[in-house]
């Protein structure tokens, strides 16, 4: 595909990186062409978009069960991404895809690795809300992050003990009101109404589960985080259904 001009090029990224339908290597290509082309690697605002066209392959291939492409392009989006909040500390969109990248490696780690990369995560996250209060993509992955938090067992505490002196808290109303503030933001996204789905169930709020269920399973599918539910949400309606 020719680039045109940078303004042409930039918009085309930023479009093509929320259509679900653009083949996420085909993005990617484009985009590290106009790194290239236009010096991207003296500019954050370049690398953090580089960052995302890797994760956003990352995401195509954890849909597809490609374990091995998944962690190829997580690590080449962590560089990239890394290198974009070196250059520019403050920069509020490098922070946030550092931090959905460490939220997809943390996946592959070990106890003591995951728990490292979730202070990381926090700190991210805290730097783009800190700019942007408002982020609804910030405030997903602290959703998600709360999840994680308010998931561990009381072995991985100690274990955090050790490592941090303090553990991370978070509970599940914690993720809820986080999932609560996205759908202020972002309307009828699946994936937020299926996590608060999630959230309830822990709590055993499971009529207030089921609704939430219900909910995601009428919403419309979007993108990768979408996809990603989909088969745990079915299995989710099926175990909840008698509480209608």
């Amino acid at each position: 595909m020719t680039i045109t001009s940078f303004e042409e090029w930039l918009a085309k990224i930023d479009s093509d990186s929320e259509d679900i339908t653009v083949d996420r290597d085909e993005l990617y290509n484009y985009t590290k062409e106009g790194m290239e082309t236009f010096d991207g690697n003296n500019r954050a605002d370049l690398l953090w978009r580089m960052g995302r066209a890797a994760f956003k392959v990352a995401g195509a291939a954890e849909i597809a069960k490609d374990v091995e492409k998944q962690k190829k392009y997580l690590a080449e989006a962590e560089e990239w991404s890394k290198k974009a909040v070196a250059l520019e500390p403050d920069n509020a969109d490098a922070h946030l895809w550092l931090a959905n990248i460490y939220g997809k490696m943390s996946d592959h780690l070990g106890t003591k690795e995951r728990i490292g990369k979730g202070k990381e995560i926090q700190a991210h996250l805290e730097a783009c809300i800190k700019s942007r209060p408002d982020d609804f993509n910030a405030m997903y992955t602290y959703g998600r992050w709360c999840i994680e938090v308010a998931k561990l067992s009381w072995m991985e505490k100690k274990i955090a003990t050790v490592i941090f002196d303090k553990p991370p808290e978070a509970t599940y109303n914690d993720a809820i009101e986080k999932f609560e503030r996205v759908n202020e933001l972002k309307p009828d996204w699946k994936a937020v109404s299926f996590y608060i789905g999630k959230c309830q169930a822990n709590l055993k709020n499971y009529k207030d589960a089921i609704k939430a269920f219900d909910a995601a399973a009428a919403l419309e599918t979007k993108d990768e985080e979408d996809k990603l539910i989909l088969d745990e949400l079915t299995a989710s309606i099926k175990k909840y259904a008698s509480y209608r």
